[in-house]
C-alpha cells in the first residue's frame, strides 16, 4: 500500500500530514483512493491537490538588481520539504550562487536545517529556475514543524550581495 511513507511522517510527530481532518480520515481507512504522487514524489491523493502545510502563494524579494520568488511546492516522499524557485535579473549571472549552500530553512521552535540540493530547471544566467528541497529534520533527529510549529522562514544568504533574503510562511494546523 503506497500510504505508508505518509504514515512514518505521522508517526515521527510530523503534523505536516494532518490526514485526521474529515477527507483524509477516509484515507486511513482504506478508502479507495490512489495515494500515488507525481513524478518528483508528491505525496497526494487521485484527484486532490497537494498536502500543503504552507500556502502556495509566492514570496518575492527584490534587491540588489535580483527578484527572487519563491513557493511552497509540497512535502516530498524522500522526507523532504520542496520550493519551486525563480531568479531573474539583468545585470549578472545567477548560476554563480548555489542556493543548497546558501539557504536556511528555520521553524519558531527554533529548528533549523540547510538545503539539501538545488535543482535547476532552467539554468540561463539572467533566468534561473528550479526547485530547492531542504531534510524535514535536522541531524540531530528533531523534526521541522512539530506540533508546536506556527511559522517557517527561509532565509537564503549571500546572493547577489544582500546579507539575508528572508521568505516567510504560517503553518497550517490542518484543522
Amino acid at each position: 500500500m503506497l500510504i505508508a511513507p505518509a504514515l512514518i511522517l505521522i508517526l515521527q510527530g510530523c503534523m505536516l500530514m494532518h490526514f485526521m481532518d474529515d477527507h483524509h480520515s477516509k484515507m486511513m481507512g482504506h478508502d479507495s483512493k490512489d495515494h500515488s504522487g507525481d513524478k518528483h514524489g508528491e505525496i497526494r491523493s487521485r484527484g486532490q491537490q497537494p498536502i500543503h502545510p504552507l500556502d502556495v502563494e509566492p514570496r518575492k524579494d527584490i534587491q540588489g538588481g535580483v527578484t527572487v520568488e519563491i513557493r511552497f511546492a509540497g512535502l516530498m516522499r524522500q522526507g523532504e520539504i520542496a520550493f519551486a524557485v525563480k531568479m531573474n535579473t539583468h545585470s549578472m549571472d545567477l548560476n554563480q550562487y548555489p542556493l543548497d549552500q546558501l539557504s536556511t530553512l528555520i521553524d519558531d521552535q527554533g529548528i533549523q536545517v540547510k538545503a539539501s540540493k538545488w535543482e535547476t530547471s532552467r539554468p540561463t544566467g539572467h533566468h534561473v529556475s528550479g526547485t530547492l528541497y531542504f531534510p524535514i529534520k535536522e541531524a540531530s533527529g528533531k523534526m521541522l514543524l512539530t506540533p508546536g510549529a506556527r511559522k517557517l522562514t527561509l532565509v537564503i544568504r549571500e546572493l547577489a550581495g544582500i546579507p539575508e533574503r528572508v521568505f516567510r510562511w504560517e503553518v497550517s494546523s490542518g484543522s
